[in-house]
């Protein structure tokens, strides 16, 4: 899932902070392999890298408390609703040697 979240520049604090909050507490839930919060230089533009191993690890997150204390408290934070992409991957390769990758050389 990748999220662009357009955060009202004067609250970008307590955007950034509940957005840690969330992070923290979804990669301890089942199926979270990843959860990353990037900030860009435009003040309060926000970028969520989430990585669960199937969609039904996402839609249990989307039940849970912290979720849905997320989604109550996010909506004063932001200048315009996110921008969210939910890719479904059948396949992910790594590079073995990772810098820089040689294209012919995955496993």
């Amino acid at each position: 899932m990748i999220a662009a979240v357009h955060g009202l520049a004067g609250r970008r604090r307590d955007l950034r902070a509940l957005l840690d909050e969330l992070a923290g507490a979804a990669i301890g839930e089942p199926g979270c392999d990843q959860f990353r919060v990037l900030e860009l230089a435009d003040p309060g533009e926000m970028v969520l890298i989430v990585a669960w191993a199937d969609e039904g690890a996402l839609r249990a997150h989307f039940a849970t408390p912290h979720y849905r204390h997320y989604r109550q408290a996010v909506g004063e934070l932001l200048a315009r609703p996110s921008d969210v992409t939910i890719h479904h991957v059948n396949q992910t390769i790594h590079p073995i040697d990772p810098g820089p990758p040689d294209p012919v050389r995955f496993d």
